[in-house]
């Protein structure tokens, strides 16, 4: 699944919000990878250079999203 059709989903859950609304909940609901480079928390998230925030969890995103 791409990143934008995780994002259209999310946004069906809750059509109101607002673009950032959208990434801090599929950020905030990822789950971290074990393996490959460590995690740097970089502005209010983790992230790691060769894997990003982590696997997007959608169903989670959009549960966080409306609340």
């Amino acid at each position: 699944m791409t990143i934008r059709r995780a994002s259209r989903w999310v946004f069906q859950a809750a059509p109101g919000a607002t673009p950032a609304a959208v990434e801090a909940a599929l950020k905030s609901t990822a789950y971290r990878y074990a393996n490959g480079a460590l995690y740097t928390q970089v502005g209010s998230y983790l992230t790691s250079f060769d894997k990003g925030t982590g696997l997007v969890d959608v169903v989670a995103a959009a549960t966080a999203i409306r609340g």
